[in-house]
């Protein structure tokens, strides 16, 4: 998984609520010169408009938006919350997002692929969600 840096993984606390927890989850991608500033503002407005279509399992998001709402370069941010995070409507809460930043569709569709067999390992996710440091949670996108 090339698309995603160490530096873009983090394990945090808790946010205030889903719209803080993704403004965090974009931060790296932010910081890293990899999308706008307002591109997490972005997804925001597309899960108030559309509802929370990025939830797509059990304590697992997937924030993103369209390549022109602001990305810059294709990159990856995860980010694993010690405390759930709900979203309105929504029965599942959710710990671990995955930030996608895809700067045409074939990046997109490349990082969903991936994405998507690592996460339907059980194993796997849960010891993503258990994870300890950053370093093992990176591990487990890298090396799976």
């Amino acid at each position: 998984m090339d698309l995603l840096k160490k530096e873009n993984v983090q394990i945090l606390n808790r946010a205030e609520d889903w719209k803080d927890a993704i403004r965090k989850s974009v931060m790296p991608l932010e910081n890293g010169g990899y999308v706008e500033p307002r591109y997490k503002e972005e997804i925001i407005s597309n899960v108030e408009k559309m509802g929370s279509y990025i939830v797509i399992a059990p304590y697992i998001a997937l924030p993103h938006a369209r390549p022109e709402q602001g990305v810059i370069k294709s990159q990856i941010a995860v980010t694993l919350f010690k405390d759930a995070i709900e979203f309105e409507n929504k029965d599942n809460p959710v710990r671990l997002f995955i930030v996608l930043a895809a700067a045409d569709n074939n990046r997109h569709l490349e990082a969903l692929v991936v994405i998507s067999e690592l996460l339907q390992d059980e194993r796997i996710v849960q010891k993503i969600l258990n994870a300890e440091n950053e370093e093992e949670l990176y591990e487990y996108f890298v090396s799976e």
